[in-house]
């Protein structure tokens, strides 16, 4: 059997954000609108551990699919902190599921969820029939210099887990991955010292390896159902809608409601769509990022939500 994506439980919590903040620095909801997208955020409060957050979504999927039934839980994240240790193993034990699982931490800006997707689905083709968790969570609003008129506005906080388990009818996922260490200096960010990017290097580079990603997996397979982006800004999304050949696939803009929210931002999209009805519960997904490291990605797989409560 194939694995897919069988589950989802997103979180949005703390202060609704709308453009309306940043009045104060001289950027109107009019500007940030046409040059991101982005219309309104959401900011966990500063106080809240991120590894209670990341609990809170794991533990439906724990309590509906059972402990038994899970082998893994990967916990990506670029907002964690980078302390030791990692928050996966607090967020295990908090989401109820058992000892005898593997519990690890991954961090890769905002290609996060795919790396972890790549990885999460490798575990369960390898592995005994058992599901595997996904969880990212983040809070980019604890990195940013929120008086930053270049970052300030662009980045949302949020979180959000998908169950991935082998089904008979899924087909085989496939990925296309890569990184380039050469281009660390285009994206930078650490928490208390704000968030540096080159915009326009960034913008052209993430338009390039997310439409070239996209062919690439489109190549030899089915038409996807849907195609949903790393949700960083409308009008790169818009550039890879033009440039990529998607047919008649759903192509999924969902900016405008949480800005970027690093890895978070896929699976946040899947679960508002298919909360909204704006995507089919089932089918084949197409996934594809671009973030700091620099890394990019993307997994074609099939996923089935029907029935599942989305949120």
């Amino acid at each position: 059997m194939n694995a897919g994506i069988v589950d989802i439980v997103t979180e949005t919590s703390g202060e609704h954000v709308p453009n309306a903040y940043f009045d104060s620095i001289g950027l109107t909801d009019e500007w940030i609108r046409r040059r991101t997208g982005v219309g309104a955020r959401w900011w966990m409060d500063e106080s809240e551990p991120l590894d209670e957050v990341a609990a809170r979504v794991c533990a439906p999927l724990v309590a509906r699919h059972g402990e038994g039934r899970i082998s893994a839980l990967l916990v990506v994240s670029s907002s964690a902190g980078g302390a030791v240790p990692g928050i996966a193993q607090r967020v295990a034990t908090k989401a109820g599921l058992p000892n005898d699982i593997l519990a690890f931490d991954m961090s890769a800006a905002c290609s996060g969820f795919v790396y972890g997707l790549i990885s999460g689905l490798s575990l369960c083709d390898a592995g005994d029939g058992a599901g595997v968790i996904v969880c990212c969570v983040e809070a980019m609003s604890r990195m940013l210099d929120k008086t930053d008129r270049n970052t300030g506005p662009l980045f949302g906080d949020g979180a959000a887990a998908v169950l991935l388990q082998p089904r008979p009818e899924f087909r085989k996922h496939r990925w296309h991955a890569g990184s380039d260490g050469a281009g660390a200096d285009l994206m930078r960010g650490q928490i208390g010292k704000g968030i540096a990017l080159d915009g326009i290097r960034v913008y052209h580079r993430a338009v390039r390896t997310m439409t070239e990603t996209a062919k690439i997996l489109r190549e030899n397979d089915v038409e996807p159902s849907i195609v949903i982006g790393h949700q960083a800004n409308s009008r790169i999304l818009q550039r890879v809608r033009d440039e990529a050949d998607i047919g008649s696939a759903v192509f999924v803009d969902c900016v405008e409601n949480f800005g970027n929210t690093s890895a978070a931002s896929i699976p946040l999209a899947l679960g508002a769509s298919l909360a909204e009805g704006t995507i089919p519960a089932g089918g084949r997904a197409l996934l594809v990022a671009y973030g700091a490291g620099e890394t990019w990605g993307g997994v074609m797989v099939d996923y089935d939500l029907t029935g599942t409560p989305h949120g």
